[in-house]
């Protein structure tokens, strides 16, 4: 298999941002927007940045293209999550849509294009009138609401309801262990960092910094399908973690993808059929705070006999593949590693589009 740049971005050269050489910036974090035409990333200097992937991009030429920010979303703290719009649509500015969430701040509806707030969503803590700041976001696959994890919260909100509360919000669990009402097969407490939605069956799984996962009916609308813990499994000796960063479901529904900091791999549950962990990949040199994302591809299809291809990126600066580790058990190594680049990889995000 070989690899080859083809563009690249600066983030020291990301426009309307001030740096001083002791004050770098970086890239956190990089997704694709849902039709595969732009990158939405997010900076060290708290800026979410909109790249558009030029079209002839693949064309041969000596040496990578140059991508240049085409919208700069500056913020006064830390993004703590950001998301493309399932519909993004370049062809339609309408949806070039990203949300996004900062302390102190309702959650914001930007777009991705001229930066402009086009909507807000209010989740206040109703003891202290406080806004919350949910640490994770994703829009339902039908693209009218979005889902916000926070502090043992998961609230889903209206997106034609700008201004207004979420339309529900549930309580993970107890705030308190020795609550009487907690139950540790239905209840999990800590901040929800991950969210992932299977489309066929409408689960909602949910991970938390606490290294536990839940699973909810009806996009967390529904009850509780179980929630487990990482702690304690046969992979943790083996790759360690320090909190869930992201949960990804297979193209079939069948096994959740479980990523970690502080990690040197990922776990791999076979939630539909046994419910139980499966195998887990070792090598992906991830042993950082940062977040560091895996992106799965499934090359032919959508059933369970689907090939899987599971690529991410290390602090030692490689992209690592794995093939098909959901029909293994135990340890899986990687099958290809090239090495992207000499700093830490943060993201690797196949575009998934021809």
């Amino acid at each position: 298999m070989n690899l080859k740049c083809v563009a690249q971005a600066d983030a020291t050269k990301c426009k309307d941002i001030a740096l001083s050489r002791e004050n770098a910036n970086y890239f956190n974090n990089v997704q694709w927007s849902a039709d595969g035409t732009s990158l939405i990333a997010t900076t060290a200097k708290n800026a979410i940045e909109t790249f558009i992937v030029p079209p002839n991009l693949l064309e041969d030429r000596e040496g990578p293209l140059a991508l240049t920010s085409y919208c700069t979303i500056v913020s006064d703290g830390p993004v703590s999550a950001v998301v493309g719009y399932s519909f993004f649509d370049l062809a339609n500015p309408a949806t070039a849509l990203v949300l996004s969430t900062r302390k102190d701040l309702p959650i914001r509806l930007n777009s991705a294009l001229t930066g402009q707030l086009t909507a807000s969503y209010p989740l206040v803590n109703s003891m202290t009138e406080a806004y919350i700041c949910p640490n994770s976001l994703i829009f339902n696959h039908e693209g009218d609401r979005f889902i916000a994890g926070s502090d043992s919260l998961i609230s889903t909100f209206d997106l034609s309801r700008p201004g207004q509360e979420p339309i529900s919000s549930f309580p993970t669990g107890p705030r308190r262990k020795n609550d009487s009402h907690f139950s540790p097969a239905v209840n999990m407490r800590g901040i929800v960092s991950a969210l992932a939605i299977d489309n066929a069956s409408k689960i909602l799984a949910a991970g938390t910094f606490s290294r536990y996962v839940g699973l909810y009916d009806s996009m967390g609308e529904g009850d509780c399908v179980g929630v487990f813990c990482l702690k304690g499994t046969t992979a943790d000796p083996h790759i360690g973690g320090a909190g869930i960063t992201q949960v990804t479901w297979s193209a079939c529904g069948r096994y959740l993808y479980i990523t970690e900091r502080r990690s040197d791999g990922v776990v791999i549950y076979d939630i539909r059929k046994t419910g139980q962990l499966l195998s887990w990949l070792e090598g992906r040199k991830a042993n950082t705070n940062q977040r560091m994302s895996v992106d799965i591809v499934s090359s032919s299809g959508t059933d369970e006999t689907a090939d899987h291809e599971v690529w991410a990126g290390g602090s030692d600066g490689y992209v690592r593949m794995w093939k098909n580790p959901h029909q293994q058990e135990g340890a899986v190594s990687p099958t290809f590693e090239y090495q992207a680049h000499e700093g830490e990889t943060l993201n690797y995000a196949p575009s998934g589009i021809d």
